[in-house]
């Protein structure tokens, strides 16, 4: 790390130099633009160049290495994920057959689509704003979460089997949302990745878990609705009182999480808890079914310890700020 004095310029202004590598690595010259990014007490200096190839999200792929959907779909999915907007292929064994598999991959990707297909070729891009917020993508689970959870209740109270099959369209949605959470994290780790911003980075990270742990109550979700069809009527009305208990904690941990609660959030911990100590006795299919509501307990509890370690950080980045805020008007 280097050190530099700070000068003072004309009475009023003030200049560090740069240094001089610095300068000639980037190509500078006199009267280029700087950005500056203010952080709280950092501030991180930027070349116009590397702002602009910081935005550069496409990829030319001349050959796949391999040509099963498996390959494919997991190959394009890590480029998705990485925040690629978009995706050229060129092989010359691309055919109609081929980009249709292609089709079917990316309609699990919020915001992909062929847009250009040809013998030997094909275009992906991704069709989505890039500012889109990632917190508003977690949000948007959670309240699938709370449409899965009201559909089983239904399903349970009618007695409408059907109902509990239409849980799979929300696990997959759940499933796309999850993906586009990582993509977005990923562009948003590049983007925060100095020490100004370090701050929002361990928010992005915090987000990202909390993604996969609800796209993982959302699967746990959907197992249970593939056993609820094969229960019993009495089995399922005993099952009801578990869902009841748990639509409400997971009301109440959204709540938590998103306003950064911490007596909400220990309140939830203590619920889910007590919860997991439920007594599970009853046929295969019962004992299956609650076993999944408690793995959906165990990754709630999980959202619950990280919304009440965020609540606590932001009061202490809210108190610091407060003695700064006091200590600046003591100077003056």
């Amino acid at each position: 790390m280097e050190v530099r004095k700070l000068q003072l310029i004309g009475g009023s202004s003030y200049m560090v130099s740069l240094p001089k590598n610095w300068v000639k690595e980037n190509q500078l010259r006199q009267g280029d633009d700087i950005y500056l990014q203010v952080e709280d007490s950092v501030i991180t200096l930027y070349p116009k160049s590397f702002r602009e190839f910081s935005r550069i999200t496409s990829v030319q792929i001349d050959k796949l290495l391999r040509l099963d959907e498996k390959f494919v779909r997991r190959f394009i999915y890590a480029l998705y994920l990485q925040g690629i907007d978009e995706i050229v292929i060129s092989d010359d064994r691309i055919n109609a057959r081929m980009v249709s598999r292609i089709g079917e991959i990316v309609k699990d990707l919020i915001g992909m689509e062929i847009i250009d297909a040809t013998e030997g070729k094909v275009v992906l891009k991704c069709l989505t704003s890039t500012d889109f917020d990632v917190y508003g993508v977690v949000r948007r689970m959670s309240q699938i979460i709370q449409s899965m959870i009201a559909t089983i209740m239904e399903g349970i109270e009618k007695g409408d089997r059907e109902a509990l099959k239409d849980i799979e369209n929300l696990e997959k949605d759940s499933d796309r949302l999850y993906l586009f959470a990582v993509r977005q994290e990923h562009r948003l780790v590049r983007e925060f990745s100095s020490p100004s911003k370090w701050n929002e980075l361990r928010l992005i990270l915090g987000i990202r878990t909390v993604a996969k742990l609800i796209e993982e109550i959302a699967d746990s979700l959907y197992n249970f609705s593939t056993y609820a069809v094969e229960m019993t009527p009495e089995e399922l009305r005993k099952v009801r009182v578990y869902f009841e208990r748990l639509g409400k904690i997971f009301d109440s941990l959204a709540k938590a999480y998103f306003n950064s609660d911490v007596e909400l959030s220990e309140e939830t911990i203590e619920e889910l808890e007590e919860l997991l100590l439920s007594n599970m006795d009853g046929g295969v299919y019962y004992r299956l079914a609650v076993e999944t509501i408690l793995s959906a307990c165990r990754h709630m509890k999980s959202i619950g310890e990280i919304a009440f370690n965020k609540s606590v950080r932001e009061s202490l980045r809210e108190m610091k700020k407060s003695e700064r805020m006091q200590s600046a008007k003591s100077i003056q």
